[in-house]
């Protein structure tokens, strides 16, 4: 069971690390990919982030605490992430992306080993649909970061990234050994992680995607959604 999670975990992560490479990719051949077309991913993305938001955090955080918990801690996700937004941009290191990728990851991960024992084949689903999500996430936070004034990070972005093919496994033998879905401390940081992520993506996400009114990238974040959609669909 625990190797099971671990190779879940690390799959997911692995997602991430070839969305960053797939934009080392695009990086490199410059004419490979139109503009258009990259603030697409983005907003695929994004949809796939507000997706795990409405689908998997918020349901699952609020079946375990009361609704005013539930309130004060996704407020208070939004309200800390919009301070750690602003000091970030002051200090010229935008990082949004990468932080409301592990936002959505982390979580996830955690509600994977937490619920494997008691069903598996959810596990297994939530493993790839976590993957789904991570592979554009993990595009964009490799370019927001490359794009970033901030040397050493621009430098060691794909190091960064591989952080999270170990990233997964821990979170997910967390969830495992700590956690159950009816816990109070899991639900309280799924929504608190929800408002984190749905501040990130209205501030830096949209309008990154959302450029001189072509309907491509709004509809890439309307599929972006449908892939959490299914998922929801598939495991009740």
């Amino acid at each position: 069971m625990v190797l099971d999670i671990i190779i879940m975990s690390a799959a997911a992560g692995f997602a991430a690390f070839s969305g960053s490479l797939f934009g080392w990719f695009d990086e490199s051949n410059k004419s490979w990919l139109s503009e258009k077309f990259r603030r697409t991913i983005i907003a695929f993305g994004g949809g796939a982030l507000i997706g795990a938001v409405g689908l998997v955090l918020v349901p699952h955080g609020m079946e375990s605490q009361p609704l005013w918990l539930a309130l004060l801690t996704f407020l208070g996700g939004g309200a800390t992430f919009l301070l750690i937004d602003r000091a970030l941009a002051r200090r010229g290191t935008p990082v949004s992306q990468l932080i409301a990728l592990n936002l959505d990851f982390v979580p996830e991960s955690i509600v994977l080993g937490a619920v494997i024992t008691s069903d598996y084949n959810m596990a297994l689903f939530l493993a790839v649909i976590i993957a789904a999500q991570n592979l554009p996430e993990g595009y964009n936070a490799y370019r927001e970061i490359r794009h970033s004034h901030d040397g050493f990070l621009s430098k060691h972005v794909l190091q960064i990234m591989a952080l999270c093919i170990v990233l997964g496994p821990f979170a997910a033998l967390l969830g495992y050994s700590l956690f159950t879905l009816d816990s109070l401390l899991l639900g309280s940081l799924m929504t608190f992680c929800a408002g984190g992520i749905l501040y990130l993506v209205f501030e830096d996400v949209a309008p990154e995607a959302h450029k001189d009114g072509d309907w491509k990238p709004a509809f890439g974040a309307v599929t972006g959604f449908a892939v959490a959609l299914i998922g929801f669909g598939l495991t009740g």
